[in-house]
């Protein structure tokens, strides 16, 4: 998950202690039946104020109602082992960051569809941040010269053939200010107005830099 961790071994104690962006163990609790029925969450608790961590999150192949009900009234969480993979799949693919993974995981009660579905629209967000990015840049390089504002830039993506989901003059702005941020400088400003300093396709590696989950167009996700 990106995250600082430790595993840790030995009977009685927890599976694995994450220490960083945020403190909380892992125990990994297996069943014949492959379902957990009951939990000790006395137990759970004990090991996470002995680590002095923050939640704890309970890992199983799958849960009981009762035990997921219970969940939603202690500090931890349940995860079922096919919706971790989920989560981790979405983390390897759209390169989410560990933050965002424990916001979900630290949340008490049971980690279910509905929270897949924030993830899902969190990913969504900044893939569509991303396309415009590049279509600011594509943009920019297509006016040859400087564009005098953001509006300029827009009304130039608004013609520019291909281009489905129109973004607001604000996102416009926010977009040009992120690219000609020093550490970025994929566009400059000056008196005239904003320029490109890189051509489309150095842009799609650049943009893929801040993310990692830009989709060319004409690929399909």
């Amino acid at each position: 998950m990106g995250c600082a961790a430790d595993w840790i071994e030995g009977g009685g104690d927890t599976g694995v202690e994450i220490r960083s962006p945020e403190h909380v163990v892992v125990e990994v609790k297996a069943r014949g039946n492959g379902r957990v029925n009951s939990l000790e969450v006395t137990n759970v608790d004990k090991h996470r104020r002995q680590r002095g961590a923050d939640h704890a999150i309970v890992v199983a192949p799958g849960f009981a109602p009762k035990v997921i009900d219970n969940a939603e009234t202690t500090e931890l969480t349940t995860i079922a082992v096919d919706d971790l993979v989920e989560l981790l799949d979405r983390r390897e693919e759209y390169a989410v960051p560990p933050e965002e993974i424990l916001a979900l995981l630290t949340r008490s009660g049971a980690f279910q569809d509905d929270r897949l579905d924030l993830l899902d629209e969190y990913i969504q967000d900044r893939i569509d941040a991303g396309e415009i990015l590049l279509a600011v840049i594509r943009a920019l390089e297509r006016a040859d010269g400087a564009v005098e504002t953001a509006e300029d830039v827009r009304w130039i993506v608004v013609g520019m053939e291909g281009s489905n989901d129109i973004p607001t003059t604000e996102e416009v702005r926010s977009a040009l200010q992120l690219l000609a941020h020093p550490s970025v400088g994929a566009v400059e400003q000056d008196e005239e107005g904003y320029r490109v300093t890189t051509d489309y396709e150095n842009g799609i590696q650049l943009v893929r830099s801040l993310g990692d989950i830009v989709q060319p167009p004409g690929r399909e996700g």
